[in-house]
């Protein structure tokens, strides 16, 4: 799962990623967006898409990471611990804090108002502990902040996967399997004993952070050549959706239909729920197409304009709340030029081009600034590239032409 570039060397861009990114943010963007019609058609059938677009983007997370860990470490031998927190700074944090400190100007001026224990949360990374539910405004997680608790997660889980990696250099994937286990298991029991809150623990990283787990286990056993061969050979994006349609089906059976059996009844609360079948489904169908890159969904997710779409997606997502938040009631905003472009369609166009300026001024610049302080064994995107370290190919990583 591996692409070259033009002068034959490893490169770590997989293409098909940026198509499900771009999936991924029109999801959360659904989500969040306000309610409109146009005739006959409606929004409103939509926004529950904004969590299946979190899920996503947790499992292209979760596999990417931990595949680029594991690359790098066969091709030098070793996995640079320190590297790898540079990249990941100098990634997620230049536009985090940009926006960041932009709120925190638009707050002090009077401009909008926000909780500055929100505001705080986002800026280390706790703000996914700070949600609850009792007030039906935006007041539980924040008017422009509150997306911050998936990048709170996200973080939480690039440092607890690099130190398994790191500490952890035998029996890889029964280990992370059994942890994975342990937090589904402990998951299930908090939910029948009364130790999840439907109110406070939806966003907290210990009941969260297996969405993340398991897609990462997924590319630990795909460095397994028999494995790798199965999937290869069986787990076709084909596969993979009819396998999504049927968990979905099953999903609905579970959540209408009266069980009368022991057996169904242990089967829906104790083993089955929705969120396993998201995880399921989002794993397997970012790593069939990867798998697969010649397959017409591969393909259709490689599109230039979508894969376009998800190189901005980070960058979307950091920035759309100023934009679809400003108007809410509760928001209690009145400067004329953030009401006027919040208002449609003058808010897609302000996410697009806050979104287009902060990716080439803000993230091009500080990803390449990260790899040229830790070079990754393999580059990414062309537009990212920087030269890297000598290395050779003798590493167990799998080649573009071993993918197919």
């Amino acid at each position: 799962m591996t692409n070259r570039g033009k002068q034959g060397k490893k490169s770590g861009y997989l293409p098909s990623l940026d198509g499900w990114r771009a999936i991924a943010i029109l999801g959360v963007l659904m989500s969040h967006d306000r309610a409109w019609h146009i005739g006959s058609h409606s929004n409103i059938a939509w926004k529950g898409l904004g969590g299946s677009g979190v899920d996503l983007f947790f499992a292209i997370s979760g596999v990417l990471i931990c595949w680029r860990i594991l690359e790098d470490e066969a091709i030098t031998g070793v996995f640079k611990l320190k590297d790898f927190y540079i990249r990941r700074l100098f990634r997620i944090q230049p536009a985090a804090l940009s926006y960041l400190a932009l709120i925190a100007l638009l707050i002090v001026i009077g401009v909008i108002h926000e909780w500055w224990h929100f505001w705080l949360g986002g800026l280390f990374l706790y703000q996914n502990f700070l949600f609850h539910t009792q007030s039906r405004t935006l007041i539980f997680a924040g008017y422009f902040t509150g997306h911050f608790w998936t990048l709170s997660v996200e973080e939480h889980f690039y440092i607890l996967l690099s130190l398994f990696l790191f500490f952890v250099r035998r029996y890889r994937i029964r280990c992370m399997a059994l942890l994975y286990l342990a937090q589904y298991c402990a998951l299930r029991i908090a939910h029948t004993y009364g130790f999840y809150s439907e109110d406070t623990s939806t966003r907290r990283t210990y009941w969260v952070i297996g969405r993340l787990i398991f897609p990462a286990l997924l590319a630990l056993l795909l460095r397994r050549e028999t494995v790798y061969a199965a999937a290869q050979k069986y787990l076709r994006p084909w596969v993979a959706f009819l396998g999504a349609v049927l968990l979905a089906y099953a999903d609905q059976v579970m959540h209408t239909k009266s069980l009368g059996t022991w057996t169904a009844w242990w089967f829906k609360n104790a083993f089955y729920s929705q969120w396993d079948h998201v995880v399921l489904t989002f794993g397997f169908l970012v790593v069939a197409t990867m798998l697969h890159p010649r397959s017409w969904t591969t393909r259709f997710l490689e599109l230039a304009p979508i894969r376009y779409v998800g190189r901005l997606s980070y960058s979307i997502y950091v920035w759309h709340l100023l934009f679809l938040c400003a108007t809410e009631p509760e928001a209690h905003i009145t400067w004329a030029p953030l009401v006027m472009i919040d208002q449609r369609p003058w808010r897609y166009i302000g996410i697009l081009a806050v979104a287009m300026l902060s990716y080439h001024l803000i993230e091009k610049p500080m990803i390449r600034l990260g790899h040229k302080l830790a070079p990754p064994a393999t580059p990414g995107h062309s537009d990212l590239r920087v030269e890297p370290e000598a290395s050779n190919d003798s590493g167990t990583a799998i080649s573009a032409t071993q993918a197919g």
